[in-house]
């Protein structure tokens, strides 16, 4: 089991591996195919969606839950 009390290795801002990252072994899953068409898609994410209505008060939720962060980019220091 790895230790994910302490941050992922720095790196110097280029892409790479990130070999400190673990990721689930989904080898063994099977895809879920159902053949249907758009409408039948479009249609059972509509029924899927009615399941799951917000709540009237999830919108101050989601305003209590939001985290506002400034960003300075470093480099241009013309206004």
């Amino acid at each position: 089991m790895k230790d994910f009390s302490k941050p992922a290795s720095q790196n110097d801002g280029q892409l790479r591996d990130a070999p400190d990252l673990v990721f689930p072994d989904w080898s063994g899953m099977v895809s879920h195919k159902v053949p249907m068409t758009f409408q039948q898609a479009v249609r059972w994410n509509e029924e899927i969606h009615a399941l799951f209505r917000p709540k009237p008060y999830q919108a101050a939720l989601d305003a209590d839950a939001r985290c506002y962060v400034e960003f300075k980019l470093l480099g241009d220091d013309s206004p």
